[in-house]
């Protein structure tokens, strides 16, 4: 089994949680964790971590990170983290409106980047709650 720590600056989600897979968001493409996973440390972008625990999958919508893989143990570490169960789908749809106004508008880069990342997130958080 492969333990999992989800952590944010905030809170730990989820602390020594045994999986039998961990699916992760890297910054170079989805990427499966597997029991006897060779060791990595990877970049994580805005997407979905997908745990396997018991044969049933549990969801979570993270933005930006990193993770590290180590003798059959997943350290993600977020700037946010939000499993799907408690996910408010209308909040995300709310949250993606505004984004998709505010990057229609005229913006610095760095607010059309803060405003790029709240449209992902918020697709996300919509995606994985169905």
């Amino acid at each position: 089994m492969i333990t999992v720590d989800i952590v944010t600056p905030s809170r730990r989600l989820i602390e020594g949680a045994k999986a039998s897979s961990v699916k992760l968001p890297a910054a170079v493409g989805q990427t499966e964790v597997l029991v006897g996973h060779t060791e990595l440390m990877t970049l994580l972008e805005t997407g979905a971590v997908y745990i396997n625990i018991d044969g049933r999958e549990r969801k979570f919508a993270i933005s930006r990170g990193f993770a590290e893989v180590k003798q059959d143990r997943v350290l993600v570490l977020a700037e946010t983290a939000e499993e799907s169960k408690d996910i408010d789908r209308e909040r995300a749809k709310r949250a993606q409106k505004k984004a998709e106004e505010m990057l229609q508008s005229v913006l610095s880069e760095d607010h059309f980047k803060k405003y790029q990342l709240k449209l992902q997130r918020a697709i996300v958080r919509q995606q994985i709650s169905a």
